[in-house]
């Protein structure tokens, strides 16, 4: 049986990389400071038009978030009570005395 001779594979050699050295960074001048703010609150009192549509679907899905908010209320406080009911029920019937 003949094997084939395995050759190592080469390794890619890379020169070697030379060390950067670290510059100071530099500090913003007051004026770059104070028109960066400007932007940012120019761009936070932007307003912009939206369509009739747009808004009056924004006003409806909040009317129902509303109203589904007060439903939840109402149901959990009705839930308590009929949980306490349901303790006082429980206790009256297993509670009873024969005459």
């Amino acid at each position: 049986m003949a094997t084939a001779k395995k050759t190592p594979a080469k390794k890619a050699t890379k020169p070697a990389a030379k060390a950067k050295v670290a510059t100071p960074a530099k500090k913003a001048t007051k004026d770059v400071l104070v028109s960066q703010r400007t932007v940012a609150t120019a761009k936070a009192d932007q307003k912009f038009t939206m369509p009739l549509e747009v808004k009056d679907w924004i006003e409806r899905a909040q009317s129902i978030m509303n109203h589904q908010k007060g439903q939840i209320e109402r149901l959990k406080k009705e839930n308590t009570e009929l949980k306490a009911y349901q303790k006082w029920a429980q206790h009256r019937i297993l509670r009873s005395d024969y005459e």
